[in-house]
């Protein structure tokens, strides 16, 4: 398997868990999350909350 196709499958894999875990949380912002630095963007009514959580896993995984 080539580097660019595990990454965009490991980039796929995030995105999906992010948006489960976004459900599981009611769409909220894991702004409330421990350690968590701040979303991306600004947030506005057109802000995904599951890219939110992308960046949150990206931080959690860097911290570990």
């Amino acid at each position: 398997m080539e580097t660019g196709s595990c990454d965009s499958i490991l980039e796929l894999a995030l995105e999906k868990a992010a948006k489960i875990i976004c459900t599981m949380k009611c769409g909220l912002c894991p702004l409330r999350e421990e350690n968590f630095s701040g979303c991306p963007d600004i947030c506005t009514e057109q802000t995904r909350p599951w890219r939110c959580w992308v960046a949150y896993l990206r931080e959690v995984a860097a911290i570990t």
